[in-house]
């Protein structure tokens, strides 16, 4: 069964400018994720168009407008990644996965304020189409504080409840998910889970190689062989 899938990730100043140039599609190049296709970025489309500036600057007019107390280690921004399972979510029309983050995007706005949200940004240049929203975490009484927003365990298990409830009032297949918060697992970046599935197909290409060296093909396969470790090595050097 596919899942509707809302995850949070808290950002401190010092990984919003990062956050954005992935997002906003900022860089020439993403070499950490080769699954961007950027000969696909000019599909990507924002439901929330970005501040005219910077995110860091635009957190800081908000932040300043509302007259809120920061420290060093202040949670500036939550990013909110947007999607569903890959089965679902890749075989809807356009205009119905429009329609998904539209709703989502109503589902957020409607608990963190409209007037917090920075962006939202569907990427359809990767493997499946997602949405990235990023918001200022200002609560009613103006205070910034990301933890009365998102809360604890039980509350991060409500958030996902509330979103299953939405999102399967109208597409009735999908199934909860459950956000790392929640889970309490360790999250894993994407670029490193990716480089991992990379490594695990290069390795059976490697594996399969060498069970078919034999003594009629043992030069040709060898230089094949070892041809797929040097990749596979060059590789696992990313990861150091």
């Amino acid at each position: 069964m596919p899942y509707a899938i809302l995850r949070f990730q808290k950002r401190k100043a010092g990984g919003v400018a990062a956050c954005e140039r992935h997002n906003e599609r900022k860089k020439e190049a993403y070499k950490s994720n080769p699954d961007i296709d950027m000969e696909r970025s000019k599909n990507n489309y924002h439901l929330v168009a970005p501040p005219k500036y910077t995110y860091k600057k635009e957190i800081n007019r908000k932040v300043a407008e509302a007259g809120c107390r920061t420290r060093k280690d202040s949670v500036m921004m939550v990013e909110t990644l947007i999607t569903a399972s890959p089965e679902f979510m890749n075989q809807l029309p356009p205009e119905e996965q429009k329609a998904y983050f539209t709703m989502a995007l109503d589902f957020i706005s409607e608990r963190v304020g409209e007037q917090n949200i920075l962006s939202a940004v569907v990427h359809m240049d990767e493997r499946t189409p997602h949405m990235h929203l990023c918001f200022v975490p200002i609560t009613p009484d103006n205070k910034l504080s990301a933890k009365t927003i998102l809360g604890n365990q039980k509350s991060l298990s409500e958030w996902q409840t509330a979103y299953h409830e939405r999102m399967s009032s109208r597409w009735n297949q999908l199934e909860r998910g459950q956000s790392s918060m929640e889970t309490k697992r360790k999250h894993v970046p994407t670029w490193l889970y990716k480089l991992g599935g990379r490594l695990d197909k290069q390795y059976g290409e490697i594996v399969s190689a060498l069970s078919d060296i034999n003594a009629f093909n043992a030069g040709k396969k060898r230089d094949k062989a070892l041809e797929l470790v040097a990749a596979w090595l060059a590789r696992s050097g990313e990861i150091l």
